[in-house]
């Protein structure tokens, strides 16, 4: 059974200029207080939702699938960096420079013909 996305607060959202199926390089925080390190890991964002904390307040989570099909849910607060990534010729996933990702954003997606 799949969740249903609640999206509240889109800052996160507009401020990384994710887009729902596009897969990023994400750059977040693990870890406690003691032993806090950042992490990247290649995924794909799903949606953001609005989850309940131990204290019980809700708070905005970005929700990720990783290649292989686990999911991970972020905590828009962790969030460092994230940056587009795409497959290159030779089937590798690449991050890509900020004028190719930005050309890539503005382009409508065409349908070529067979």
């Amino acid at each position: 059974m799949r969740r249903g996305r609640i999206v509240r607060d889109r800052s996160v959202v507009e401020r990384f200029g994710l887009r729902v199926g596009e897969m990023y390089r994400v750059a977040y925080v693990a870890g406690g207080a003691q032993s806090r390190r950042v992490s990247r890991s290649l995924l794909v964002f799903e949606g953001m939702c609005e989850r309940r904390r131990w204290d019980g307040e809700a708070t905005s989570c970005l929700d990720f699938v990783l290649p292989q099909g686990r999911s991970l849910s972020l905590l828009a607060s962790r969030v460092v960096d994230v940056r587009p990534a795409a497959l290159n010729e030779r089937g590798q996933w690449v991050l890509l420079a900020q004028e190719q990702a930005r050309r890539r954003r503005r382009a409508p997606r065409r349908i070529s013909p067979v």
